[in-house]
């Protein structure tokens, strides 16, 4: 009887792990996609500041996150809207020294606070913790054109890379008081259907963290300027995605980034977001209102927002 019931036991577990592993499986293979064109860059343990110079993926410096933000115009998006600062500060990026504060929203903050360890120790992806609350950083901004001729390669370094994006760059922010990273990346983008995204690729160990968004105007609540609102809430493309060595699958979170100058408000801030959720403050960061530009870029994980960040640059 004894042998029966362990028999049973057994067949039952290997039933429902064979059941389990099955559903993950199909929600797999739900979630990849093939027709996204995303980099794989991929650390080989640390990410840090020097991560392009130790992969021998960069090249020479660049100035901007990109050349010209004309590149992005459309029927629906008129470039020559956007106010000169926020225009100046995308095609001028490492002439500006950036503020950094975060705000992490419930559930997640026990998550976070775990997490942050490991991202300081990685420097990538190194914001302030919950535990951190009202920490402001100071960061620097470079960056560097990504070496064409590694970029077609299957292995750099310290990182293997695949980039099949256009114009793709690095860019590393870096914590001015510790020397650490706060945040490497490679920034480029693509095409589709007539429509120009916005194209990122975050280095992790294992795999390419990449977001992918459509650039909108962001409407002033003043005057006839414009901001920059970048979505990956748009059909087709858009979105967050984990590339392997092999797969490229689409996440379940959304990410916002909002632009504009630090003497005007966007006019959405008079309407609370549907899903808003109280969050640690992050310290409103301190700029020249009449030179700078701020913004926010806020996550969401499963429908949930859980993290708000808040920059300020000023040159």
């Amino acid at each position: 009887m004894d042998r029966r019931r362990a028999f049973a036991a057994g067949a039952f577990a290997v039933a429902t792990g064979g059941a389990l592993a099955a559903h993950a499986s199909r929600r797999l293979s739900r979630a990849r996609v093939d027709d996204v064109p995303l980099a794989r860059v991929r650390s080989r343990g640390r990410v840090g500041a020097d991560f392009h110079e130790r992969s021998g993926l960069a090249g020479d410096r660049v100035v901007g996150e990109m050349d010209d933000l004309d590149a992005f115009a459309r029927e629906d998006f008129e470039t020559s809207r956007v106010a000169p600062a926020v225009r100046r500060f995308y095609e001028r990026t490492s002439e500006y020294r950036m503020t950094v504060s975060a705000g992490w929203h419930r559930p997640f903050r026990a998550g976070a606070a775990l997490a942050a360890p490991v991202t300081s120790a990685l420097e990538q992806l190194n914001l302030p913790g919950p535990c951190e609350r009202g920490r402001v950083r100071v960061v620097e901004n470079d960056l560097y054109a990504l070496d064409a001729d590694a970029a077609t390669s299957a292995t750099g370094g310290a990182a293997d890379v695949v980039d099949p994006r256009e114009d793709a760059r690095f860019w590393v922010r870096t914590d001015v008081d510790t020397g650490e990273a706060v945040f490497v990346a490679v920034y480029g983008s693509h095409v589709h259907d007539d429509r120009r995204y916005v194209n990122i690729a975050v280095p992790l160990p294992g795999g390419t963290l990449s977001t992918v968004l459509e650039p909108r105007a962001l409407a002033l609540a003043e005057g006839d300027d414009v901001g920059v609102d970048l979505t990956t809430r748009a059909p087709g493309h858009p979105g967050l995605f984990w590339s392997t060595a092999t797969a490229d699958y689409r996440l379940p979170a959304h990410q916002r980034f909002r632009v504009w100058p630090a003497d005007a408000t966007p006019a959405d801030d008079a309407t609370p977001a549907d899903d808003a959720t109280p969050a640690d403050d992050a310290t409103a960061p301190s700029v020249d209102r009449s030179s700078a530009v701020v913004a926010t870029h806020e996550m969401w994980l499963f429908g949930r927002k859980f993290l708000t960040v808040r920059y300020g640059a000023e040159r």
